[in-house]
């Protein structure tokens, strides 16, 4: 599984030849603007005042750019990436951000071109735009759309000039009461957490920048519509038919005219027609929304892939007008139903009306997403789903469209946060951003079946939990755009009703010892786990990190070894709490977002961390299949369990156990049949012997059902001698190289 190098060459689209026509809007051409982009860094930020947006201002003295500064950049990407020798630390990444970048692009359009549509797909993170001079508006932001009608600006059949100024500056305001916390120090002012403002888990001096996704001019008649149409879905008369409504969004720069709107819905699993429908609708000035509804009988529901089949559909819509060219739609979704249940005693999501166990992990792949690309998500999402994986949160950010699509199709659930995270002004200002923010990630994301959650605020610290602003604001936002799904105000705040889940790092970030948690509970834990460092292999990739290792490196197993022993016992344990009260879990996180050391099972290189015993991957493979065996235990043995997460009926099955010393002698062995249903958890009985401290013991557990296929498998090396967290814990940050390291050989 190494890291994707190849980089897709950008045709350019700069002049008439470069024109083409979008596949979804074949009633328009599309001007795909990938290249020929040039920049520049306005050092003393007085391009705006000097006018560097005017054409006609490029003498190169005191007014704009002469044409020998404008650098050429060979595609669209966070700037860091591009001109950067080494993105992921160092202290030079910081004039990335030190004063703002302008863009440059020279194009020219049809000579017949009349209306047209500006569209970026993701600018990071304050935007200015102007075209031939003219300023077209500003936007904040870095992974929403946004769009200016220009068509009026355009010099049809001559050179056009497009000027972008981008800026993402440093968060330098201290937090009232904070001074000297690393991690809650710095107002964060910018929502943006691929951003950490201070020393943390992202490195110092890293804050992406850049036009990062694709800028196109779309090229129309006087209507078009706008963003993606909304599809709701709702089951009835006990999932024997569902109701498919249909929202479409339309801009139209003439006057009210007429249209026939045609729906057609196909299974994409077998290709068949579900549903169709036609009717003539009217078209009003200004903007218009066109709905429909239609009933598709005995749907196939959209299910988790251990738990049936993400079986999606497909809408397509076509609007037809008299004389012009139809305007096509096809957007894909999944008929399912969602539901959270919170209580002082319960947080549990219930999926097509039945309760849903959550074997999950975080998933951040990079802290560039624009070095990440649709290869890379299916690695990914495959490499967690044979882990077991059912469900992905994805931690304070926004992941490009490609990872939604592919869970979609892949059956693993998302819980998708939002980029607010600790420390954050409390101001109206400030929440009216939040808010329009958070509605317009909202917006972009609801079609996708696999989402069953939004975030609105990560661990906000007890001085901001009870707060007037933002999180009613936020949480009555999402309400609002999309009343289908559920929202978790807060992570990490167990007892808000309105919240509901809970962190623990016992054992690693909090200290103590992971076996701390034995005897306490806990509902929905969205948050837990231990730095691993990469294999002494892949972090020789980069000298300056192999360097700052080259003690840890020599311990590489053992750290690996306990972030295996940590995990698997966190999982076992709250598994065994199956919906008593226990619903699920998050593993903080499935894979490194940078070459240094982190929490992740698998490193940046997207090679698992298998030294020794066989870290947190073999943790998964053991104990986070939807069958699984496990023994109660912590300094020695209680009892066995059995676990079914699948709504397969397993029926009678019988459970082995086998204890032996590390001499090969027997302690015990033995057997019992039990009965093991839908979505169940089961006690198998006492397991209990005399717990030898100067031994070393190995459980063998094995499920198999009555003619003797086998279900699960597990297997305990030295359970009853739990290592205590590791020495030199990486519990502060390397300001140089920002990661939290290991520091081999200090006192813990």
């Amino acid at each position: 599984m190494g890291r994707l190098t190849a980089i897709i060459a950008a045709v350019s689209c700069v002049f008439l030849s470069s024109v083409c026509a979008a596949e979804d809007k074949p009633g328009s051409q599309v001007m795909n603007f990938e290249s020929g982009w040039r920049i520049t860094q306005d050092v003393h930020d007085l391009g705006e005042k000097l006018r560097w947006f005017d054409p006609t201002n490029s003498s190169g003295r005191g007014g704009a750019p002469n044409p020998a500064d404008w650098q050429e950049i060979p595609r669209l990407a966070h700037l860091q990436l591009l001109l950067a020798p080494q993105p992921y630390f160092g202290r030079e990444l910081r004039y990335f951000n030190d004063a703002p970048w302008w863009y440059r692009l020279d194009f020219a359009t049809p000579a017949g071109a009349q209306s047209a549509a500006l569209r970026f797909e993701g600018v990071d993170y304050y935007a200015k735009v102007w075209l031939n001079g003219s300023l077209l508006g500003e936007h904040e932001g870095y992974a929403e759309p946004f769009e200016f009608e220009v068509g009026k600006l355009l010099k049809a059949g001559k050179p056009n000039i497009l000027i972008v100024k981008v800026s993402s500056p440093w968060d330098k305001d201290n937090a009232p009461g904070a001074e000297g916390n690393r991690i809650f120090s710095v107002m964060r002012n910018m929502l943006k957490g691929t951003y950490e403002h201070a020393d943390t888990f992202v490195q110092r001096d890293v804050n992406p920048i850049g036009i990062w996704r694709p800028v196109e001019l779309i090229l129309h008649d006087e209507v078009r519509d706008q963003n993606q149409p909304w599809i709701r879905t709702s089951l009835a008369g006990n999932a024997q038919s569902a109701t498919v409504a249909i929202q479409w969004l339309f801009s139209n720069d003439g006057g009210p005219q007429g249209a026939d709107l045609a729906v057609r819905i196909v299974s994409l699993a077998d290709d068949a027609v579900a549903a169709q429908s036609s009717r003539h609708v009217e078209l009003a000035a200004g903007a218009s929304v066109v709905d429909q509804t239609l009933t598709v009988l005995s749907p196939r529901l959209w299910s988790t892939w251990d738990r049936g089949t993400p079986a999606l559909y497909e809408a397509e819509l076509t609007l037809t007008r008299p004389g012009k060219e139809p305007i096509l739609r096809s957007v894909k979704f999944g008929i399912r139903t969602i539901e959270l249940r919170r209580s002082a005693n319960e947080t549990r999501f219930y999926l097509n009306g039945k309760p849903l166990y959550l074997r999950g992990a975080t998933y951040w792949p990079d802290v560039y997403l624009s070095n990440v690309d649709r290869a890379r998500y299916e690695r990914d999402v495959a490499a967690a789903v044979r882990a077991g994986i059912n469900a992905l949160r994805i931690h304070v950010h926004t992941e490009n469209p490609e990872f939604y699509e592919v869970c979609d199709r892949m059956g693993v659930v998302l819980l998708q946060d939002f980029d607010l995270n600790w420390t954050f002004p409390a101001d109206e200002a400030f929440t009216g951003r939040a808010v329009k923010l958070y509605g317009g990630m909202i917006l972009k994301l609801r079609n996708h079946p696999s989402i069953v959650a939004w975030i609105a605020m990560n661990e906000v610290t007890d001085t901001y939990r009870n707060v007037v602003r933002p999180g009613p604001q936020l949480v009555a936002e999402a309400k609002r755009v999309d009343p289908t799904r559920p929202t978790i105000k807060s992570s990490g705040n167990r007892d808000d009703l309105e919240s509901g889940d809970g962190h623990d790092y016992r054992g690693s970030l909090n200290g103590g010892e992971y076996k701390d948690i034995f005897g306490t509970t806990e509902k929905l834990n969205t948050e837990f786990g231990v730095d691993a460092p990469p294999g002494p292999e892949d972090a020789r990739r980069v000298p300056q990190i192999a360097e700052e290792l080259k003690d840890v490196l020599l311990r590489v197993s053992e750290l690996h070894d306990y972030q295996y022993r940590l995990i698997k016992y966190y999982i076992e344990y709250y598994r065994m709490q199956k919906y008593a009260p226990n619903a699920g879990y998050f593993q903080f996180m499935f894979v490194d977002f940078c070459p240094q050391s982190f929490y992740g099972i698998y490193d940046y290189w997207g090679a698992p961390k298998v030294e020794g015993l066989g870290g947190g991957l073999r943790a998964l493979e053991e104990s986070n299949q939807p069958i699984g065996v496990f023994m109660e235990y912590k300094d020695a043995p209680l009892a066995l369990h059995a676990v079914n997460d699948s709504l397969q009926d397993l029926g009678d099955v019988t459970a082995r156990w086998r204890v032996t010393l590390s001499n090969g002698e027997v302690v015990t062995e033995g057997a019992h049949d039990i009965r093991l249903g839908p979505d169940s958890h089961v006690r198998i009985g006492d397991l209990a012997f005399p717990v030898k401290q100067d031994q070393i013991y190995r459980v063998t557990l094995d499920l198999a059902s009555r003619d003797g296929r086998p279900l699960a498998h597990n297997i305990y090396v030295d359970p009853f001698h739990h290592p205590k967290r590791p020495k030199g814990y990486p519990d502060r940050m390397d300001h140089e190289l920002g990661m939290r390291l290991w520091w081999a050989g200090m006192s813990d």
